[in-house]
């Protein structure tokens, strides 16, 4: 560990000692004290005891600004008062109840409403889920088994989706024809028969593979903007040529809006004017439960029909349940246009305050992003895929994690991997409250980066 972390986790801990001795109880019952890795950073994450609004109480009576959301999910921020009723009042009535209820029926219609690329749908527990059908949907309709995925881009937890996630130097291949990388070492070696690799924002390269396995490609999958490496948004040329050259050849497209469907009404595809064939949603579609769903033209789902000859099988205990359904109507019906302006105002001033922070210190960074979402990234120019991403995150080391310990005793809480997301809970004031945080952060560290990271300054 550099003299550098080992100082940061120093204070962290002294800083924090209930999260730290409640870390060394879930090691005991944890593997690594982990059980959501997405969640986890060392040498322990701060536990939590109660969050309202946009605000967070450790166990240690820290009040942190949430700019997380549980990784975007919330977008009234905490226990909005009329998701809280609507949850406690059907509880009353009943969690799950392995059958439909009125309220499946009013959420997909509000989706319906507002997506027109969705004429039916379908629940699900998860995102990961959601973007998994997705796939079977189209596999089952073009009786085809390929799928393209873009390099960095993350669909869920199962070993189609999680492919070169991460393209890693020496292995990732030639930009324009990306390695399929797997994610560890549970992937199996058919992963390689079954998914194509693309780049991420070029547009040249998508349609030039899309064409060569155009016989074999069941799909392709995309996210308008790249969530788990780095919070960059696809160019409008890219997703164009994606709708053009998947239609051209008959091959699916699918949009996986499960972060992105807060940048809309309509989600991303709405602002980009594009029509996927498939959508998979999630987050901020449960109002903080867990929630999936995917959707598109009615023929396609038609695979699931249950009157089909051999539907597709899709059965999972908690999609629908009722519970999800309440807080995810009463969330989404305070989802208006006035809402989405504003979480977007708030992440643009974010993004643009932390740029400014970067230049005013001296620190190589810049913010990119999207509406309310934000990433930090120790590099500046062009970030336009996962390996600037990647460049940024081996660039800064130790001062990546040194970095987000800063932040949080400064009260900001943001994803390890700095993904900042606004909430309609937030103000103004909690947006510059994050960039003071930012500047005071980068001062304390600035003699450690003179010393151990000089590559950063600019």
């Amino acid at each position: 560990m550099s003299a550098l972390l080992s100082r940061i986790h120093e204070q962290y801990s002294k800083w924090s000692p209930r999260s730290a001795e409640l870390g060394k109880e879930a090691r005991a019952v944890f593997p690594g004290g982990d059980t959501r890795m997405s969640a986890h950073y060392g040498p322990y994450p701060l536990f939590m005891e109660s969050a309202s609004g946009a605000r967070l109480i450790d166990v240690d009576g820290h009040e942190l600004v949430d700019f997380m959301n549980n990784f975007t999910a919330l977008i009234h921020g905490h226990a909005h008062p009329d998701v809280v009723k609507a949850v406690s009042e059907q509880m009353l009535r009943g969690s799950a109840h392995a059958a439909p209820t009125m309220s499946q029926i009013e959420l997909a219609r509000l989706i319906q409403q507002r997506v027109p690329s969705i004429e039916q749908l379908r629940f699900t527990a998860s995102g990961s889920e959601a973007t998994l059908m997705t796939l079977r949907c189209a596999r089952a309709f073009t009786g085809r088994d390929v799928v393209m995925k873009m390099e960095g881009g993350y669909h869920g937890s199962y070993e189609l989706a999680e492919a070169s996630l991460v393209p890693i130097p020496g292995q990732a291949g030639p930009p324009e024809a990306p390695a399929i990388l797997p994610i560890d070492a549970s992937n199996s070696a058919s992963l390689f028969d079954d998914v194509v690799i693309c780049p991420y924002n070029d547009p040249e390269a998508a349609r030039n593979l899309i064409a060569k396995h155009a016989d074999r490609l069941a799909a392709v999958i995309v996210e308008p903007v790249l969530g788990s490496l780095g919070m960059v948004p696809a160019t409008r040329e890219f997703l164009q040529t994606l709708r053009e050259a998947t239609a051209a050849h008959d091959v699916l497209l699918v949009f996986d809006e499960v972060i992105t469907f807060r940048l809309g009404l309509g989600g991303a595809q709405s602002e980009h004017g594009i029509v996927p064939d498939l959508t998979a949603l999630g987050k901020i579609i449960g109002g903080g439960l867990p929630i999936g769903a995917f959707g598109g033209r009615e023929e396609l789902l038609r695979v699931f029909h249950p009157d089909e000859r051999q539907p597709v099988m899709h059965s999972s205990t908690f999609s629908g349940n009722a519970v999800s359904m309440a807080a995810g109507l009463a969330a989404m019906e305070r989802v208006d246009a006035s809402v989405i302006d504003h979480i977007g105002r708030l992440g643009d001033r974010l993004r643009a305050g932390f740029d400014r922070v970067f230049e005013r210190v001296g620190v190589r960074g810049c913010a990119t992003g999207a509406g309310s979402l934000t990433n930090l990234h120790f590099k500046r120019g062009n970030i336009s895929n996962s390996r600037d991403t990647l460049a940024g995150i081996i660039a800064a080391g130790p001062v990546s994690a040194a970095l987000h310990l800063t932040m949080l005793e400064r009260g900001v809480f943001s994803a390890s991997r700095h993904m900042y997301c606004a909430s309609s809970a937030m103000q103004e004031s909690d947006v510059d409250l994050a960039i003071d945080a930012l500047e005071d952060a980068l001062e304390h560290l600035l003699p450690d980066l003179r010393e151990e990271a000089p590559q950063l300054l600019a």
